[in-house]
């Protein structure tokens, strides 16, 4: 079996698709903390130590004021951009009262899944939507 180990830059993430019906949740962070202020989906680095389904409930919480009783694991994605390789856990869950901006959140907004505005990262927000979506509900 051929293995090849990897050394170098890497980075773990997580984001969470937020539903409501046929609508998915995207925010623009504050412009002051953030570089490129385009919508995408709720998301931050994990902490070191930290679990990836505790890294989701931090999201969920700091960012956009929910704290949903399942927030299942839909995908993992493992990507290699510009020698840097990430590996990136995509919850999802369903929002369970109106959402709030969190401190580094200017704006919270439902887009219908069909008519999602352009994003931070081009497609890759509504690439990642359609793939978890397309996973259906996973237990929790």
């Amino acid at each position: 079996m051929d293995t090849e180990t990897r050394s170098g830059p890497t980075a773990m993430w997580v984001d969470v698709v937020i539903c409501d019906d046929s609508a998915v949740l995207l925010v623009r962070p504050t412009a002051k903390r953030e570089e490129n202020a385009e919508w995408r989906l709720p998301g931050a680095a994990l902490q070191y130590g930290e679990a990836p389904d505790a890294a989701a409930r931090r999201v969920l919480r700091d960012h956009v004021g929910l704290d949903p009783e399942s927030v299942p694991l839909a995908d993992v994605e493992s990507t290699l951009r510009d020698g840097v390789w990430t590996l990136t856990f995509h919850f999802r869950c369903d929002a369970e009262r109106p959402p709030q901006p969190g401190q580094q959140i200017a704006e919270v907004r439902f887009f219908q899944v069909e008519h999602l505005p352009p994003t931070a990262h081009g497609t890759r927000e509504r690439d990642i939507v359609f793939r978890v979506l397309s996973v259906g509900t996973p237990e929790p």
